[in-house]
């Protein structure tokens, strides 16, 4: 799905320019057939606090311990932007 590869990349966009801070490492596969829409997001050098002030700008995604945020965006109710907006709130919550 494209949004779902816009989304990768707007992650490892953030992952790459933080890397002295923390990385985020997409854990999903690769192709597209394997993984549907979700990306699952192992996040080194943060932990929940992160994940709490995703919440907090209203972004919905789940926490797995100990370290692995999952989203996932729709097309039906997502757009690009979304996405966008997504790399930015991820890089103001990195501490």
């Amino acid at each position: 799905d494209v949004l779902t590869a816009y989304l990768e990349y707007v992650i490892n966009d953030v992952s790459e320019r933080n890397k002295e801070r923390c990385t985020f490492e997409i854990i999903t596969p690769k192709e597209v057939a394997k993984r549907g829409a979700q990306l699952s997001i192992h996040v080194h050098g943060q932990g929940k606090d992160l994940f709490n002030k995703l919440t907090e700008f209203g972004v919905i995604a789940d926490w797995r311990e100990p370290n692995v945020i999952r989203i996932a965006p729709a097309p039906l109710y997502n757009s690009f932007e979304d996405c966008y907006r997504f790399g930015e709130y991820l890089e103001k919550s990195i501490s």
